[in-house]
């Protein structure tokens, strides 16, 4: 159990260091290919390692941490000045939450409403978030 807590905190920190390249081009780029890489590798990682009387959670709290790992110390001292981007972080979260749920309940309607609140997320809600802290 533990290796695959351990593997499962390495992939998703790998994950993150090959999508982040995404903010280069904009907020808008990093949200879509990091909320939706992290659904996959979250559903794929669950699909190995997940154990039936758990359903995962220690495996998406491994997710979670390996997704968190990198800007959590540059969150925590430049909080201010990182806010405006602090979305992605969140809107990857959420995927990661809806990627578990999905994983749990495989049914299709649960996948159509995650992609409807993922959609949401990466367009409406995260350019009302831009427009609030005023960057681009």
């Amino acid at each position: 159990m533990k290796k695959n807590l351990i593997i499962s905190v390495l992939v998703s920190m790998l994950a993150f260091l090959l999508s982040c390249w995404t903010a280069a081009y904009s907020l808008y780029a990093a949200g879509w290919a990091e909320s939706i890489l992290f659904f996959v590798l979250t559903y794929l990682l669950l699909s190995k390692y997940a154990e039936p009387d758990n359903y995962g959670v220690p495996i998406v709290v491994a997710i979670l941490l390996g997704r968190i790992v990198f800007e959590l110390p540059v969150r925590i001292m430049e909080f201010r000045q990182t806010l405006f981007s602090l979305f992605i972080p969140l809107v990857v979260i959420v995927s990661i939450i809806l990627a578990s749920v999905y994983y749990r309940e495989k049914r299709p309607v649960v996948l159509i409403l995650s992609a409807v609140i993922i959609i949401l997320l990466n367009t409406v809600v995260h350019e009302d978030w831009i427009n609030w802290f005023g960057h681009q």
